[in-house]
């Protein structure tokens, strides 16, 4: 009967020594990785991070806001807190109360400044609503309030639109954007543009005349804005270039389909 051996390795533990090194390098690291994660914090407290400076980016000539009204709507701790450890969202929350402010961008400049750039509301119009409220229309068809009505440009104003149709205001912002445009009738001012269910589009426009007067007249522009869409805005530059060159006021331009313009003219003309 054959007989077996089996050998068996003896597993050798390493020497002490080793185990003593490995800790120690072990100690070490954490101890340098602490030193540093100490240090950068320090650093992040030191004076040199001090929050020193708002920059706030230039804003439109029109804008209602002013740099100063910025600052003050803003509040930033300015000398009192670490850049690093600045929460920028209550100042964002605080500017977009603000019915200018349509948002905010904010940013770290290190090593001590933060800049603020405020998206700003841009009205093309005012909108009356039935109930007598009164909006800013802006060019996405979006409104907001402002009962101070600060803004200092004229704004021709809108009635018989609903500000709850945004598909509608979009619309009219196009309409308005393209057939008063000063490249297809140089001169002309919209003043205001209301709507009937009943007595369709109208318009009332300022158009400068030969003798320096200004000629305010209403424009009958259809039964609603698609009607008033396809009439060709070159037709009614000739007869405003026919009026003006006379220097012979218009009360009411009846445009149909552009084909055929009915004007009816003040008295005394």
């Amino acid at each position: 009967m054959a007989s077996i051996t089996m050998n068996r390795k003896t597993l050798q533990k390493p020497p002490k020594s080793t185990e003593n090194r490995n800790a120690l390098h072990w100690l070490a690291g954490v101890l340098v990785l602490g030193g540093m994660a100490f240090g950068v914090l320090q650093a992040t407290r030191s004076s040199i991070f001090q929050l020193k400076s708002v920059f706030v980016e230039p804003l439109s000539p029109s804008y209602p806001l002013t740099k100063e009204s910025i600052l003050e709507l803003a509040k930033v701790p300015v000398g009192r807190v670490s850049l690093f450890d600045y929460n920028m969202e209550p100042v964002e929350s605080r500017l977009t109360r603000n019915p200018w402010v349509k948002g905010v961008v904010l940013g770290k400049q290190f090593p001590n400044t933060l800049s603020l750039r405020i998206v700003e509301r841009i009205p093309v119009a005012l909108l009356t609503e039935s109930n007598g409220r009164v909006l800013y229309l802006e060019q996405d068809g979006s409104t907001f309030e402002d009962r101070a009505m600060v803004y200092p440009k004229d704004l021709p104003i809108l009635t018989g639109f609903s500000a709850q149709n945004l598909a509608t205001l979009k619309s009219l912002n196009s309409f308005m954007g393209t057939w008063f445009s000063s490249e297809k009738l140089p001169g002309l001012r919209l003043s205001s543009l209301s709507y009937d269910e009943r007595l369709g589009l109208k318009a009332m426009v300022v158009y400068p005349m030969k003798n320096q007067k200004q000629m305010r007249t209403v424009l009958e522009l259809g039964l609603n804005l698609e009607e008033a869409r396809g009439i060709p805005t070159a037709h009614l530059k000739q007869v405003l270039d026919y009026i003006s060159a006379r220097s012979t006021p218009a009360s009411k331009i009846w445009l149909g389909d552009g084909k055929k313009i009915v004007v009816k003219f003040s008295r005394g003309s």
